[in-house]
């Protein structure tokens, strides 16, 4: 089959023809349809972060299941799914606990274990999910970041009157920002930098509000659609280090971040406001099972819009124009056809 494999240490990949995988007895192979490219996969094809070589990534998939294991009892051949990411171990702590994101022996797909980036790929039966006849493999695919995303804003208990900052205007700020309306937040508003014009109107057809490119203006301008309090809750989306003092900045006292973009490098901010304005920090890891499943019924019912975020569709041999086209800023989710 046809796979995307980071073969060696630093940047670079390989497009090349491997072996099929064979399931093993609790396993389902999938014949991957659609597959989208998310901002974790880029540092691993940049070398950026280190994961076992060789290594297929990708984890954000739609297929069919074409074979299954001896022991695989809740699904068949033929069945249209999706595969949530985490492989957790259900033994230690946190899997007992229902926390199955901070596994002490967690594995995910395309990033522990082989991925998507090819035409079949094998995963636990225990991780995967059925889709609706009537979904496409495109909205299959995107289930992984809207999950994602819905787990954040959870986190947040957004209430009908909290004013609500989403920095950064890619998929899961944009899914972030579908799921806060529809969690009753009074005002939504998207941040982005110079360059994101374009994907700040798409958040204002999703449900922001308002809008600010970010410059030496940015506090003056939340400050004035708070009334001077600042935002309730304020998600970081961005995955960038240098953004975090800006994010703390924009909270209101005893406000709420949540953290949900992973940067890769380390960043200093003034710990101090947090403790004089006992601001509250939290970090938010993927999704649990029940996430997955009821962002299934989200996008089924056309609550979340996945379409929108959606700019191109490439085959899975032309990754390399993908690629170009999310180092030079003018994608926002890539879907790759295998």
């Amino acid at each position: 089959m046809l796979a995307i494999v980071k073969d060696k240490r630093g940047s670079g990949y390989a497009i090349k023809e491997v072996e099929i995988p064979r399931p093993k007895d609790d396993e389902v192979l999938i014949k991957v349809k659609a597959v989208g490219i998310c901002g974790t996969d880029i540092p691993i094809l940049k070398g950026i972060r280190e994961v076992p070589i060789p290594l297929i990534p990708g984890h954000e998939f739609a297929g069919d299941i074409v074979e299954i294991g001896s022991k695989v009892k809740d699904f068949k051949v033929g069945d249209k799914v999706t595969p949530a990411i985490v492989i957790s171990c259900g033994r230690c702590y946190f899997c007992r606990k229902g926390l199955e994101t901070l596994c002490d022996n967690i594995k995910e797909t395309g990033i522990h274990v082989d991925g998507a980036f090819a035409e079949y790929v094998t995963v636990p039966e225990k991780v995967v999910h059925r889709l609706p006849d009537n979904m496409t493999y495109e909205q299959g695919a995107s289930i992984d970041p809207v999950a994602s995303a819905y787990h954040s804003v959870k986190m947040a208990s957004i209430g009908s009157e909290d004013t609500v900052v989403v920095f950064g205007p890619g998929p899961i700020g944009l899914y972030i920002i579908q799921i806060a309306k529809l969690e009753g937040a009074k005002k939504i508003i998207s941040v982005g930098v110079k360059g994101d014009e374009e994907r700040l109107e798409l958040a204002k057809k999703l449900g922001a509000d308002e809008t600010i490119i970010s410059n030496k203006n940015l506090f003056t301008k939340i400050s004035e659609l708070t009334n001077g309090r600042m935002a309730d809750i304020v998600f970081d989306a961005t995955g960038r280090a240098s953004v975090f003092e800006t994010v703390l900045s924009s909270s209101r006292k005893k406000g709420t971040v949540i953290m949900i973009g992973i940067s890769h490098e380390p960043t200093t901010a003034n710990i101090a406001q947090i403790v004089r304005r006992e601001i509250q920090i939290k970090g938010s890891l993927c999704y649990t099972w029940q996430d997955y499943k009821e962002c299934i019924e989200l996008v089924e019912s056309n609550r979340v819009s996945v379409e929108p975020t959606i700019s191109h569709i490439f085959a899975l041999k032309d990754i390399d124009k993908a690629l170009e086209l999310i180092d030079q800023r003018k994608a926002i989710k890539i879907i790759l056809h295998p």
